[in-house]
């Protein structure tokens, strides 16, 4: 089932109608008109010059960099990370549009129902939460607290709060009718030996988990007791919450980009707790965000591209810190992201040095942030005592490896000449143990050609002929039956749907598009959106010359299917009927006259 046919197709189009995409899009990214259309860099890929273009007409964004497309419920799911249900409801909440009843969709709205409960659970949660924090019983949390140095405002702005016992919040929700499998459901508690709820972060310092929408969709627990058990314990995973997917922080990211009305940051900071985060925030850092106790993943890196085009690496010092620096090195790689690392010292923790040295030391540090690859090299050193000569060969021989992987042999030259500095060993002779180190196929292969099927002819004459009928192109006038000759099913359903437009005399904009074909697994859909028009010098005629193609194959397979009824065929008048329309086609391939057609 097609998502939008979940609230209707009349619906979906007055309620792109009432949200005008440039309008959407503007609050976001700053647009700069040319033309007919707006531009900016793209928000979905790294660039420096603007390839993504907003059709005001149309309704419609694509980026001549990435080929990414869509309208304007596709461009707030992706930008802001938001399924179709949730995206259609921050339209209809900005139009002022009252949502209508759902269609059926049985799984779809029990799981819909599941998520707006889980919510629902999750946000008085966090208001009871923090309301027990200004409590007399929250005197363990309100004493770390002040051990900590934080202010009213990190309060507010992180929302902590504190549970008291294993079963206040318990009470608390099921006065309100939520059931213990909601509870569990939802992530606020867990299930008992008993068959009961209870609070699984009880006696806890509670760091709420916002998203970028300014949901709480889950929790993060600090032992206070030092009990023993783990000193922090999350939300398990939910329909809400997967801690390979969370940024903590990521909410007062977006508020900090809006504020600044920047189009992107200049770097975004990652450490490795919540409490660094919020020390880093106190301290002035206000783009500084974590991951949950993970390595970071695909789906932060995707968040995090959102914002910025940089990412500073500020884990802690000691040796844990520094593997998990390594780890997020590796991770980041292919990222397209540019990567810095500040080196802490004396084994400490962002929190430990602001504290010990202050904010501006900790700003001298980020500004002199190194290279992933002096980063790798200088860890690699740790581990050998360079006085040592048989140890010194091996962080020669490591060292190389490291250096080995790079494709520019100009930055390998930046390199060598810090590994020389390190080791007092002549560049000439790194050099030549540089060659034998690099392997003979060190470079990326390039996708062989057959990887790319060449259309064949007849699919590309129908691929443009779809593609200037869905672009408006004056000259995109088809015969009539034209549909009957299409064998794509695709084709054949964008057809009939701008014919049902035409019939009415109305347009078809290239918005509805996306409300009828999941644009983004459809490679037939995709290919007519993005089709490059500049490649055809003379349109008119090159439309006519596909159409003919297309209507010739049609002709020709007709008549094949005559003459073998004509073969058949027993009867003298009926086989005198099957020539006639044989002539007739003979005569269309013969005229090739598309006004007759």
């Amino acid at each position: 089932m097609k998502e939008s046919s979940s609230y209707g197709h009349e619906f979906i189009e007055k309620l792109k109608n009432a949200n005008d995409i440039v309008s959407v899009i503007s609050k976001h990214i700053r647009l700069d008109k040319k033309g007919k259309n707006f531009w900016a860099c793209c928000p979905f890929h790294n660039e420096n010059a603007p390839s993504f273009c907003v059709n005001e007409y149309e309704q419609i964004y694509h980026c001549f960099g990435c080929g990414e497309s869509g309208d304007v419920i596709t461009f707030l799911r992706k930008y802001e990370n938001l399924d179709f249900m949730d995206a259609v409801k921050v339209l209809a909440d900005s139009a002022g549009m009252k949502l209508p009843k759902l269609k059926d969709d049985d799984q779809y709205l029990k799981t819909k129902k599941m998520k707006d409960r889980s919510l629902n659970i999750l946000n008085l949660a966090k208001e009871f939460y923090k309301a027990n924090l200004y409590k007399k019983e929250a005197k363990l949390a309100q004493d770390y607290i002040k051990n900590r140095s934080l202010s009213k405002n990190e309060l507010d702005n992180f929302e902590l709060g504190a549970s008291l016992n294993y079963y206040d919040i318990v009470n608390k929700l099921k006065e309100k009718g939520f059931s213990d499998k909601e509870l569990k459901e939802s992530g606020v508690c867990e299930i008992g030996k008993n068959g009961k709820a209870y609070d699984f972060l009880s006696e806890r310092l509670i760091f709420p988990i916002i998203n970028a929408q300014n949901d709480c969709i889950g929790f993060s627990g600090r032992d206070l007791k030092n009990s023993g058990t783990m000193k922090y314990k999350n939300t398990s995973a939910t329909l809400l919450f997967d801690k390979s997917k969370v940024v903590y922080g990521i909410n007062l990211i977006k508020k900090h980009k809006q504020e600044s009305q920047k189009l992107a940051l200049n770097y975004i900071i990652l450490v490795e707790g919540q409490f660094d985060v919020i020390s880093m925030h106190k301290s002035g850092f206000k783009n500084t965000v974590a991951c949950l106790g993970t390595a970071i993943t695909k789906d932060h890196i995707r968040d995090l591209k959102r914002f910025t085009n940089a990412i500073v690496l500020c884990l802690d010092g000691d040796e844990a810190g520094q593997k998990a620096t390594i780890r997020a090195i590796e991770n980041l790689n292919s990222s397209d992201l540019t990567i810095k690392v500040v080196r802490l010292p004396d084994n400490l923790d962002p929190d430990d040095f602001i504290k010990k040295y202050g904010a501006k030391e900790l700003q001298k540090l980020i500004d002199e942030a190194i290279s992933p690859i002096q980063f790798r090299i200088l860890f690699a050193k740790r581990k050998f005592s360079l006085n040592k000569a048989d140890e010194k060969a091996k962080f020669i021989k490591d060292a190389l490896k490291i250096i080995a992987e790079l494709e520019s042999q100009a930055e390998q030259e930046i390199y060598l000449k810090e590994l020389k500095d390190i080791t007092g060993i002549s560049i000439d002779i790194l050099r030549r143990d540089l060659r034998a180190e690099k392997k003979p196929l060190n470079f990326k292969e390039e996708k062989s050609v057959e990887e790319v099927p060449e259309l064949d002819a007849k699919t590309r004459a129908c691929q443009y002929i779809m593609a200037s009928k869905l672009h408006h192109k004056d000259f995109a006038r088809l015969p009539q039956n034209f549909i009957s000759h299409i064998n794509n099913p695709d084709y054949k359903k964008l057809l009939e749907l701008i014919k049902a437009k035409e019939d009415k005399n109305e347009k078809f904009f290239m918005s509805s598009i996306f409300d009828e074909f999941d644009v983004e697994n459809n490679k037939n859909i995709k290919a007519l959106i993005n089709f490059n028009f500049e490649i055809i010098e003379n349109p008119q005629q090159y439309f006519n010359q596909c159409l003919w193609l297309i209507i010739e194959n049609y002709l020709k397979f007709k008549k094949s299917l005559l003459s073998k009824q004509y073969s058949n065929e027993r009867d003298a008048e009926k086989k005198t009927d099957i020539l006639k329309e044989i002539s007739i086609i003979d005569n269309k391939l013969k005229n090739k006259n598309l006004e007759e057609l």
